[in-house]
């Protein structure tokens, strides 16, 4: 018999090449366990993977304005390592942002705990290592 399929990490690049974001690196604690930036696991992965962005610069940042079918949102990004440091959803004329869901409560416990975890910066790879259990087909 077969054995029951798992996702990890390092086994996304080995099961299909991960599709391209807006960025090549991100910065997954920070943009998702803030809940003024209105992120859950889900709705991170559902609008990245089918924002449209257009890019502008702001205070020596790159800031990117994105819309998806999902929920429109902003990044900002640090442009010399093509890292997004803080992404928020945008809420103009909307609800507040959602709160942190238990999928994504359970996440920032788990890979945010130190200082050294907060501040890493997720390649593509990993990102949709993340993302291959949160997508809505």
């Amino acid at each position: 018999p077969d054995p029951p399929s798992t996702v990890c990490f390092a086994c996304a690049t080995s099961m299909e090449r991960a599709p391209s974001l807006t960025q090549e690196r991100y910065r997954m604690c920070n943009i998702l366990c803030k809940p003024r930036n209105g992120w859950t696991l889900q709705s991170f992965c559902n609008a990245n993977y089918s924002a449209i962005c257009t890019q502008n610069w702001r205070l020596g940042y790159k800031q990117t304005k994105c819309v998806s079918p999902y929920l429109d949102f902003k990044e900002k990004v640090l442009t010399e390592t093509a890292t997004v440091i803080d992404s928020t959803v945008s809420t103009r004329g909307k609800e507040s942002p959602q709160e942190l869901d238990s999928v994504t409560r359970s996440f920032c416990f788990k890979q945010c705990q130190s200082a050294l975890e907060r501040e890493k910066e997720w390649s593509l790879e990993e990102v949709w290592g993340l993302c291959l259990n949160h997508l809505t087909m």
